[in-house]
C-alpha cells in the first residue's frame, strides 16, 4: 500500500504541473490574473507531492523492499547500509525523480521572486519551468517508474557499482545532476522576459545573473568533487579524463560561465542583449545533452547508466526547446536591440566579449570531441573515440587565453582605454608576469608552456592584488583602520569584489592543473615485501600486505612505510578490491598530500607470495585544487548579496492585473 501510495503521488504531481503548464499560458492569453495564480499554485504543490514519492522510495530501500524493480537492480543485502540512501540516485529512474524534486524546489523559490520582481515575466516563466518538470515527470510516469513492482520478488537485489561505494557519491552526483537542470532556471527567466516583450528592457537582468550563478556555482562544485572523487578511488593518479560524462557537465557549465560574464555588461552597458539569449539558450541546450548522455545515449562512456531508449526521448526534448526558443528569439528580435554600442577593442565589454567567444568555443570543441564516435560509427562502421591528447592539445591555448583575459578584462576601463589607462592598469600585473618568469627560466625545470601558463597566473593574481591595495589604501586615507577599510571595500561593491575571489580561486585551480600535468613523476614498479625504493625525495618501503574477504569482493591491502628527505610520514596503505559478480576491480590509492604536491601510491596487480605492481606518482600542487572549491563558494556568496534595490517592474503594473495576494 506504501509503494502505491508513493505512484499515485507521482501521477498527482504530473497532473498538477500540467496543470500549471496550461492554466499559465490560458491566464496570460485571456489577461486572467486568477487563472494565473491559480497555476502558479498548481505547481507549488508539485513539491509536496514528490517528497511523498521520494520518502516512499527511500522507505523501500531501507527496509530492503525488493519488490520495487528500482530498488532490486540498486541495493543488495550485502551493500553497506548508508550507501542505500545514494542508491536513490544510482540509476535511471530513481534519478529522474531526483532531478524533480530539485528542479521542483528550486523552481518554486525562482517563482516566488520573479513573480515579485517580474511580474509579467513570471507567467511565461512558471510555463516554462512547469513544462520542464512536465517532461521529468511523464518519463518516470511512462516509461521509467522508479516505484514500478517486480511480479517475482527476488531474495536479493544486484546492488550499485562498486566504483560507486565511496563518499563521494552522497555529494557528486545529486550536485552535477542539480546543477544541470538548475540552468533550466535562467533559461526560463530570460525566455519568459523574451516572450513578455520584455527582453529588451533589462529588468530581467539581476534575477538572471543570480540564478545563472547560483546553476553555475552548483555545477562547479559538482565538476570540482567529480574530479576529486576520480583521483581518489578509480587509482590512475589523475582527476580529469574527458570522458562524456565529465564532459556533459563541463559543456553547460563554459556556457553558463560565459553567461554570468556577459550579462553584467548588458546590466552596465545595456549591450550584448541578442547575445545572452543565444548564450542562455545555449546552456540550457548544452545542459539537455549532458542529460542525455547520461540517460544511456549512443556516446560512449565509462560511468554514463545503462543504454536506454530513454536518452533518446531526452534528445527530442532537447531538439523541442532548442526550436522553441529560436523561434521566440526570431519573433523578438526587434526589442533585443542594445542601446550601446562596442566602442573600442581595447575595452572591458571587447574583453568579456572575446573570453566570451572563447568560452563557447571550448565548449563546442569539447561537444565535437564527445560525439565524434557517433559520426565514426555512422560514417565507416567503426567507433572512433576521441582521446585526451586531443582536447588537451586544442583547448589547453584556448584556456590559458581565457585566463589570460581574466587578468585583463576587469582593469579595462568601460568604453575605451587610453595609453594612459592602459600603462597605469596593466604595468604591475606585467611586471609580476615577467618577474615570474625569470624565476622559473632560473630556477627551472624549464618547461615553456608550463612557464607561460604560470606567469598568466600571476599576472591574474597581481592586478586583483593591486585593486584590492589601491581600493584599501584609498579608504584607509579617509579614517578608517586597515582591515576595516579592506572589509568594507568588499562591500561596498559585492558583485566585483566576489568576482575577484572568484577569479582567486580559479587560479588556483589552474596552478594546481598546470603543477600536476607538467611536473608530474610516474614510475610502475614491481615489489616484493621488504623492498624498498626512492622517487625524488621519498623513500618507502613495501612492509607486506593483508588480505579480507566480503560477502561481494575481496580485498587485498598493501603496507608501506614512507619517508620524505629522512623524515617518517607515517604508514601508507592503498587497496585493490576484486568484485566477482560485476567481473570489475576497484582500486584505491594511498594519498600523502600537501600544499606542494601529493604522494601517490596505488597497486595495479597482487600474485603469490605478496609481489605486486605498484603505480608510484609525484604530483605538485594538486592540493591548491582542492582548496579552491571552499574559496570559490565564498566570492560567489559574496557576489549574490547584492544591495536590495526597488523592482521597477513592480511599480509598473496595472493595478487591475495584480489580484489580492499575487
Amino acid at each position: 500500500m506504501i509503494v502505491e501510495t508513493g505512484q499515485l503521488a507521482l501521477v498527482l504531481a504530473m497532473i498538477a504541473t500540467g496543470y500549471a503548464v496550461i492554466a499559465s499560458v490560458l491566464g496570460v492569453a485571456r489577461r486572467s490574473p486568477e487563472l494565473v495564480m491559480s497555476g502558479r499554485y498548481g505547481f507549488y504543490s508539485t513539491l509536496a507531492l514528490l517528497l511523498v514519492a521520494t520518502a516512499v522510495l527511500i522507505h523501500a530501500f531501507v527496509t530492503n523492499d525488493f519488490s520495487v524493480k528500482y530498488v532490486a537492480e540498486n541495493s543488495s543485502l550485502a551493500m553497506p547500509d548508508a550507501y542505500t540512501w545514494v542508491a536513490f540516485y544510482a540509476g535511471n529512474s530513481g534519478s529522474m525523480l531526483f532531478l524533480s524534486i530539485v528542479f521542483s524546489a528550486l523552481a518554486l523559490v525562482a517563482v516566488g521572486t520573479i513573480r515579485k520582481r517580474l511580474p509579467y515575466t513570471a507567467p511565461y516563466a512558471t510555463a516554462i519551468m512547469a513544462m520542464t518538470l512536465l517532461f521529468l515527470l511523464a518519463v518516470m510516469v511512462f516509461m521509467a517508474n522508479p516505484l514500478a513492482r517486480l511480479d517475482v520478488v527476488p531474495i536479493d537485489g544486484q546492488g550499485i557499482n562498486p566504483l560507486l561505494i565511496h563518499f563521494g557519491m552522497f555529494i557528486h552526483p545529486p550536485l552535477q545532476m542539480a546543477g544541470l537542470i538548475a540552468v533550466a532556471i535562467p533559461f526560463s527567466i530570460a525566455i519568459g522576459a523574451l516572450l513578455a516583450g520584455k527582453g529588451g528592457n533589462d529588468e530581467w537582468v539581476d534575477l538572471g545573473r543570480i540564478w545563472g550563478m547560483i546553476s553555475w556555482l552548483i555545477l562547479t562544485i559538482g565538476l570540482l568533487l567529480g574530479s576529486w572523487w576520480a583521483y581518489t578511488i578509480l587509482g590512475w593518479g589523475g582527476y580529469w579524463a574527458w570522458d562524456p560524462v565529465e564532459n556533459s557537465a563541463l559543456m553547460p557549465w563554459l556556457a553558463i560561465t560565459a553567461f554570468v560574464h556577459s550579462i553584467m555588461v548588458q546590466k552596465r552597458r545595456g549591450m550584448f542583449r541578442m547575445w545572452n539569449m543565444v548564450i542562455i539558450i545555449i546552456a540550457f541546450t548544452m545542459a539537455q545533452l549532458g542529460m542525455f548522455i547520461n540517460r544511456g545515449g549512443p556516446v560512449p562512456s565509462v560511468h554514463s547508466f545503462a543504454e536506454s531508449a530513454m536518452g533518446w526521448i531526452f534528445l527530442g526534448f532537447m531538439a523541442f526547446t532548442l526550436v522553441a526558443s529560436i523561434a521566440a528569439f526570431i519573433w523578438r528580435m526587434d526589442m533585443l536591440k542594445s542601446r550601446g554600442r562596442l566602442e573600442s577593442m581595447l575595452s572591458r565589454e571587447s574583453a568579456f566579449l572575446a573570453q566570451n567567444i572563447a568560452f563557447l568555443a571550448v565548449a563546442f570543441v569539447t561537444l565535437w570531441g564527445t560525439v565524434f564516435p557517433i559520426f565514426s560509427e555512422t560514417a565507416s562502421d567503426v567507433t572512433i573515440t576521441v582521446g585526451q591528447p586531443f582536447f588537451n592539445l586544442v583547448n589547453g591555448p584556448i584556456l590559458l587565453f581565457i585566463v589570460f583575459l581574466m587578468g585583463i578584462g576587469p582593469l579595462l576601463p568601460w568604453r575605451r582605454a587610453t595609453v594612459n589607462s592602459l600603462n597605469r592598469a596593466l604595468r604591475i600585473p606585467l611586471a609580476a608576469a615577467t618577474l615570474t618568469g625569470l624565476i622559473f627560466m632560473i630556477v627551472g625545470p624549464r618547461q615553456p608552456v608550463a612557464t607561460i601558463a604560470f606567469m598568466t597566473c600571476a599576472m591574474v593574481i597581481a592586478g586583483i592584488g593591486h585593486e584590492w591595495v589601491r581600493g584599501t589604501r584609498s579608504r584607509h586615507r579617509k579614517g578608517e583602520n586597515y582591515a576595516r577599510a579592506f572589509l568594507m571595500l568588499l562591500s561596498a561593491n559585492r558583485p566585483r569584489y566576489g568576482g575577484y575571489i572568484v577569479h582567486i580561486s580559479i587560479i588556483m585551480l589552474a596552478a594546481g592543473a598546470i603543477g600536476s600535468s607538467f611536473y608530474s613523476v610516474q614510475r610502475d614498479l614491481v615489489m616484493n615485501p621488504g623492498d624498498t625504493q626512492t622517487i625524488g625525495e621519498y623513500t618507502f618501503t613495501y612492509t607486506g600486505t593483508s588480505h579480507q574477504s566480503h560477502p561481494d569482493r575481496e580485498e587485498d591491502y598493501a603496507q608501506f612505510e614512507v619517508y620524505s628527505g629522512g623524515k617518517y610520514l607515517g604508514e601508507m596503505e592503498p587497496f585493490r578490491a576484486v568484485y566477482p559478480d560485476f567481473r570489475i576491480a576497484s582500486t584505491r590509492g594511498a594519498i600523502h598530500s600537501t600544499p606542494v604536491e601529493d604522494f601517490y601510491i596505488v597497486p595495479s596487480e597482487f600474485s603469490d607470495g605478496g609481489q605486486a605492481v605498484f603505480r608510484v606518482l609525484i604530483n605538485p600542487m594538486v592540493w591548491w585544487m582542492w582548496a579552491s572549491g571552499p574559496i570559490m563558494i565564498l566570492g560567489t556568496v559574496l557576489s549574490l548579496a547584492l544591495r536590495r534595490e526597488p523592482s521597477l517592474a513592480a511599480l509598473r503594473v496595472p493595478a487591475g492585473m495584480r489580484p489580492a495576494g499575487a
